[in-house]
């Protein structure tokens, strides 16, 4: 999934007047966080001249999606949805961040096995 794509599907899901570079920089943002916590480099910085791909990979990419609905609720004063938003991309990220620690964990001689 690309800044693009995470874009245009949360701006499908909730209507808002939140500039497209803000959403960008939000997502960016978060793939960023991302990237620290799996010891790799994002490379959607550079949207939207680049529109790179975000790291995590489908199904878990809608981490993005349900982090960019929980933003535009949060600066809308939307409360209830925040809420169930954040509640919703905790659970998310969390199983995103256990399938990579199962796919980048390492074997009984301390060598990581990178699984496909």
């Amino acid at each position: 999934m690309t800044v693009t794509d995470t874009l245009s599907q949360a701006d499908e899901l909730r209507l808002n007047t939140i500039s497209d570079e803000q959403k960008a920089a939000w997502v960016m943002g978060l793939d960023q966080q991302i990237g620290e916590r799996i010891d790799m480099a994002s490379y959607a910085h550079s949207w939207p001249a680049g529109d790179g791909e975000l790291l995590l990979p489908a199904p878990y990419d809608r981490v993005y999606v349900l982090y960019l609905c929980s933003q535009i609720d949060y600066y809308n004063n939307e409360t209830a949805l925040y809420g169930n938003d954040k509640a919703v991309y905790d659970e998310a990220m969390s199983e995103a961040m256990a399938w990579w620690r199962r796919q980048h964990c390492p074997d009984n001689t301390g060598n990581v096995q990178v699984m496909g």
